[in-house]
């Protein structure tokens, strides 16, 4: 017998019932519940394995068919809205367990410095695994390459990377900063040397790479999973500490305490080594899970999150380039110091175990513009009871994306985003083909997760997260295909656009409708345009779960697409100074028979709107001349047209914006 834990307690609790979590969600935003066959469809999940690698792939090492990409793999695709390029490939399909490192680096130049973990075949526990590199160079040398990307079939360096940058050392889960003074450095752990392994030129995008073994720890010490950052040239680097081995060897008492480095030249010397946050060491909490936290850094400014399912969600800020630290609760885990090798999820002691909904590990943290943290992260509804081996736990499948920031209360997050309901039924439509024992590719506990962030020079914040595709196709595959979404905010939090899906469609050029998409991580500084780096293939879920299906269809290599998108596009204007047009999204949306949506203008300027369907064809269009500064009502009626996604273009004040429309 179970209990469904629905109430807040006074010890606190991580995720009470989702109605009692207040819902931004943008208007229009049609969100739906997952149907009972596949919630009820538990896993069961190691929760030791979380915190083990052994420098193999987490979940399975099994060898893997040597296969050809699938598809068409057109190099770069560009449309008014968003520009693509494919600047690499990999065959180890896993870039994070849970929290994204820093992977892609715009620098103040203009350019790109890009890394994600490598395979280059599929060879049997991936040998040759480790950093895949590539470079954009907005002033690429002469004579003129189509490419700015230098490992480009057109580019400078001629291909997409074949080797990793460490040479004869094998890495995984890499990330990498850039410097002020123009130092490039990736930091990844090391199966070859037992540690994490430092790796750096003191100029970005060219020269040889240099192996620094020694300078995040002289001796073997099994560190794993960096997550690093740079401020000018102070960098910052967190690691899980030694105790991530089987069976555990705790280190400082945990297994798989959270180790903080810092160096303030540049990474050549770090003072600052593998010391441990006392806020949140042995007497806070025995240790922490794979990929279980994040980490940024703004002047002196440093935040950190933590925390997995079977902790608090925290977060630890820095005023002093982290020197001393203070905690703040996000999200409370209300039973501390669980054991996953003995205790029930017995909230009240009733001898009867409680399902918990708490956080799921994969958050992300942000500074804004004025040193205020703002924090993302994904959900987890779990239980352990007495027919549960030792470590192992069974889970449900929920959706949402989450938020807080430091002007709120422990556990008074709000919902952001969650999957979408295009055809607005109610439910999550999932392919009734029972060829799969899971309708979906499982990535965790969620349909939404994984969370990156970037902010532009006027404080808007622009988040991607992966969530199923309701509109994707499910024939091939008998699966639904995750996507990546953008979701922007202007106001601090306050309110959230409409979700921005970031894979392109058919009618743009793409192939959106057949393609698994994952691993988004943002360029923290965004401009005109927001960057994003993820990883990209025709199957759903990674070769290194362990689903049937998603292990058995993942056999091809992955590509790495580099991706531009307006900032206009997804409603946030970032001119300072410049004229704004701004257009809602249209509401209701998905549409019944008719939509309307605002646009407001600071001028006074002509107006031309275009729908679109998703092979081009115009279906309406209208215009206003001369149109006053303030809010102008844009309505149609969309009773005769077919159902499906459609896409809506406003020009007006020398500026255009393009959003989704979905009709039923």
């Amino acid at each position: 017998m179970k209990k469904i834990l629905l109430a807040c307690l006074t010890v606190g609790i991580a995720f009470s019932a989702s109605a009692q979590v207040e819902k931004r969600l943008p208007a229009g935003f049609q969100s739906a519940e997952i149907p009972a066959k596949v919630k009820q469809n538990s896993f069961l999940v190691n929760k030791r394995a979380e915190r083990l690698d052994n420098f193999l792939p987490l979940n399975n090492s099994q060898a893997r068919t040597t296969a050809a990409p699938s598809g068409a793999r057109q190099n770069r695709i560009a449309s008014t809205i968003m520009e693509e390029e494919i600047i690499g490939y990999t065959y180890y399909d896993l870039q994070t367990n849970n929290s994204h490192g820093s992977r892609l680096v715009r620098n103040s130049d203009g350019s790109f410095s890009a890394v994600w973990t490598f395979s280059p075949n599929a060879t049997t526990d991936f040998p040759q695994r480790g950093t895949g590199y590539n470079y954009y160079d907005p002033n690429p040398p002469t004579p003129p390459y189509s490419s700015h990307w230098f490992f480009s079939p057109d580019g400078p360096g001629g291909d997409y990377p074949q080797t990793r940058t460490e040479g004869a050392y094998r890495t995984g889960f890499t990330n990498i900063v850039t410097t002020s003074s123009g130092r490039e450095m990736t930091m990844a752990h090391s199966s070859t040397l037992g540690r994490m392994l430092l790796n750096s030129r003191p100029t970005k995008g060219t020269g040889a790479w240099s192996q620094q073994i020694n300078a995040l720890g002289a001796t073997a010490n099994n560190d794993t999973w960096a997550k690093a950052t740079s401020s000018g040239d102070t960098v910052y680097v967190i690691v899980q500490g030694t105790g991530v081995q089987d069976p555990p060897v705790p280190l400082y008492g945990q297994d798989g305490p959270i180790l903080f480095s810092r160096s303030v030249d540049g990474g050549q010397t770090f003072p600052i080594l593998r010391t441990l946050i006392s806020e949140i060491d042995s007497n806070f909490y025995d240790g922490f899970g794979a990929d279980n936290y994040t980490i940024d850094a703004k002047g002196s400014t440093v935040a950190i999150t933590f925390g997995d399912l079977g902790t608090d969600l925290g977060l630890l800020k820095s005023l002093d380039g982290g020197m001393t630290w203070t905690k703040t609760i996000i999200s409370t885990m209300p039973i501390p110091f669980f054991d996953f090798d003995s205790m029930l999820t017995d909230v009240d002691g009733d001898g009867i175990y409680d399902t918990l909904f708490t956080t799921s590990g994969d958050h992300t943290v942000l500074i804004d513009n004025s040193g205020m943290c703002h924090v993302w992260f994904g959900s987890s509804e779990w239980w352990r009871d007495t027919s549960h081996e030792a470590g192992f736990l069974s889970a449900h499948l929920t959706d949402g994306l989450y938020y807080w920031n430091e002007t709120m209360l422990p556990d008074a997050y709000v919902q952001i985003a969650a999957t979408q309901d295009y055809n607005a039924n109610g439910t999550i439509d999932f392919p009734l083909d029972e060829t799969c024992a899971r309708p979906y590719g499982r990535y965790g506990f969620s349909l939404t997760s994984r969370p990156s962030a970037g902010i532009d020079a006027n404080g808007h914040m622009y988040v991607t997260y992966m969530c199923l595709n309701e509109a994707a196709d499910t024939a091939i595959w008998h699966q639904m295909h995750t996507h990546l979404y953008m979701t922007t905010s202007t106001d601090n939090g306050a309110t959230w656009t409409y979700p921005w899906d970031l894979v392109l469609p058919q009618s743009m050029g793409g192939d959106g409708e057949l393609q698994e998409c994952a691993y988004g991580t943002v360029a923290r500084h965004v401009d005109n345009w927001a960057y994003v780096l993820y990883q990209r293939d025709a199957a759903p879920g990674h070769s290194l779960s362990t689903e049937a299906c998603d292990m058995a269809n993942n056999a091809a290599a992955n590509d790495i697409v580099f991706v531009k998108i307006e900032a206009a596009t997804v409603s946030v204007p970032t001119i300072p100074g410049a004229s704004r047009l701004e257009v809602s999204q249209n509401y209701p949306n998905p549409v019944i028979g008719a939509t309307a949506f605002n646009v407001s203008l600071t001028e006074r300027s002509d107006i031309t709107v275009q729908v679109t369907d998703l092979i081009g064809k115009v279906v309406y269009s209208t215009s206003r001349t001369n149109a006053a500064s303030g809010i102008h009502t844009i309505q149609f009626s969309t009773s005769n047209w077919n159902d499906g996604i459609y896409f809506y273009t406003v020009q007006a004040q020398g500026q255009k914006i393009t959003k989704q429309i979905v009709v039923q």
